[in-house]
């Protein structure tokens, strides 16, 4: 039986979308939303959450009732986006696709990061990305064993791409470290899109990409996939391990991305529930759910309240970690 992580028993099945949208409150229609609606995405073109932001974007707006158009705020491991979530009108015209635990470990490990947690309020979850440890396909290394020898075999010098500083996938890395007893060097870019495209040109030995930025790269023979920080095998990659059966070693999948809808706070309680039901409406809107598997984006979609609940237990798991980013 496969060890569930910490956070796994909250998180809950798209199976339950029907009840969730008869219990979402019923609160007097006004005329919202009036003009297209922006969603920040923290994070450059071409990564997995920008990916999963426009898959959403292209299939919400009959349900919002205008179109929803993706802006790109990437930056500092997050902190670019978020910041400008927070300081955003709370009309309700402009929403970010946040990525947890990336949110709140900007405010775990920086000093003057111009908001705070309160500053937010969630709206539905969307989506659970796992990381996985990716190579160019021409590469040398073809199993996950390979990696580690070639790791250990020159502590600090095995270069691997991912988004950050200081961000999920760079958490991940440095969990691996301590669990797998190694020592590598973590390069730095600006979403997963970037470090694939490092790895793919070679300028790094691989790369900690999403799981579903990852799915189409590996499917057009360009990636290798050695592995998956998570309980389960991906759904996409069902052949790739888990870093528990590829290493036999307990690898928390702490950098897991949840991407999900939140506004900044103060949004009127009628336009927060307008979007609360149109993201719900999405989330089972047949062609959407056809469009997510066939780009091999997982889908999980959690109520405002569940996806608040889950923000609690997520930054407990990742405050038990924290300290290696240090």
């Amino acid at each position: 039986m496969q060890k569930k992580s910490p956070l796994s028993n909250i998180i809950l099945s798209s199976t339950l979308l029907v009840a969730s949208l008869a219990a979402l409150p019923a609160i007097a229609a006004e005329d919202f939303p009036k003009k297209p609606v922006a969603m920040i995405v923290a994070y450059s073109p071409g990564g997995g959450t920008d990916t999963a932001a426009r898959v959403l974007a292209k299939f919400v707006g009959p349900h919002l009732g205008q179109r929803l158009i993706v802006q790109n705020k990437p930056g500092a491991g997050g902190q670019i986006g978020f910041s400008n979530l927070a300081r955003a009108k709370n009309t309700g015209y402009k929403i970010g696709f946040i990525n947890v635990p990336s949110i709140f470990m900007v405010k775990m490990l920086r000093e003057n990061v111009p908001y705070e947690m309160s500053d937010f309020e969630p709206i539905a979850n969307i989506q659970l990305d796992p990381v996985v440890l990716a190579v160019n396909v021409d590469s040398p290394l073809k199993t996950f064993a390979d990696f580690l020898a070639a790791a250990k075999k020159d502590p600090g010098k095995f270069n691997i791409a991912g988004d950050g500083p200081q961000s999920n996938n760079q958490l991940q890395v440095v969990v691996a470290e301590d669990k797998l007893g190694i020592d590598i060097n973590f390069v730095p870019f600006s979403g997963s899109g970037p470090a694939i495209s490092a790895v793919l040109g070679n300028q790094v030995d691989a790369a900690v990409p999403s799981a579903s930025s990852a799915t189409n790269h590996v499917k057009n023979g360009r990636l290798r996939v050695l592995a998956v920080f998570a309980d389960q095998r991906y759904s996409y990659l069902p052949d790739v391990p888990t870093i528990k059966e590829a290493s036999g070693i307990d690898v928390p999948g702490i950098g897991a991305s949840m991407r999900g809808i939140a506004i900044p706070k103060g949004v009127s309680a009628e336009r927060k529930a307008h979007l609360e039901k149109a993201f719900a409406e999405v989330m089972v809107d047949p062609k959407f759910i056809a469009h997510a598997k066939k780009m091999g984006m997982p889908l999980n979609y959690m109520t405002a309240q569940e996806f608040s609940a889950y923000l609690i237990e997520a930054e407990k798991a990742v405050k038990q970690y924290i300290h290696l980013l240090k």
